[in-house]
């Protein structure tokens, strides 16, 4: 190979490299300030930035003046997500509703009117109990789950996240191989 054919390989790979950098740096700016909406909602912005982990986004709906996705501080409780939705309607349950629970990221909040019947959670068509969704007392009519094991579950849940499969429930305190055994034919996911 000639030195010039070297020379012209040489600028080719800078000009493929120069536009590589370039198109990388241009793309990364246009995805930091994406823009997210859905109807009825906010806008909220999306950001690469550190302070993003700081950040949960909750979608809000029911009886509140501005539903929609809203974006809150990483410990925030209900009462900021209430707050950043426009506050509860005048029709709002509001004896349905814990101030002071923490919110978890991509969480969807429905606050009931008065009157409003919400729908079990926890139980399904085939009767069988879902451990991800299930509240304190619906947790309580599993075969030798009492208050203690029920909450454990619900704690479990809130730190880590929902179960990915059933034999994941053997991770609570308090839960070993013979009393998942007794509930394994009672839950589902």
């Amino acid at each position: 190979m000639s030195k010039f054919d070297k020379n012209k390989i040489v600028y080719l790979f800078l000009i493929i490299f120069a536009t590589a950098l370039f198109w990388g740096w241009y793309n990364m700016t246009q995805a930091q300030g994406t823009k997210l909406s859905v109807s009825g909602a906010e806008e909220v912005t999306a950001s690469n930035d550190s302070a993003s982990n700081d950040k949960i986004i909750v979608h809000i709906t029911g009886a509140v003046n501005k539903p929609g996705v809203v974006e809150l501080s990483k410990d925030a409780r209900m009462v900021e997500a209430l707050d950043a939705a426009g506050g509860l309607t005048e029709t709002a349950d509001v004896n349905a509703i814990n101030l002071a629970r923490k919110i978890k990221d991509e969480e969807k909040i429905h606050i009931f009117k008065v009157g409003e019947v919400p729908e079990t959670t926890g139980a399904n068509t085939t009767g069988l109990i879902n451990i991800n969704s299930a509240n304190l007392e619906e947790l309580k009519k599993l075969p030798g789950v009492g208050d203690v094991i029920a909450q454990g579950i619900i704690d479990y849940r809130e730190k880590n996240g929902n179960f990915s499969q059933l034999k994941d429930l053997k991770n609570v305190t308090r839960i070993g191989d013979k009393i998942f055994e007794g509930l394994s034919q009672s839950i589902t996911l």
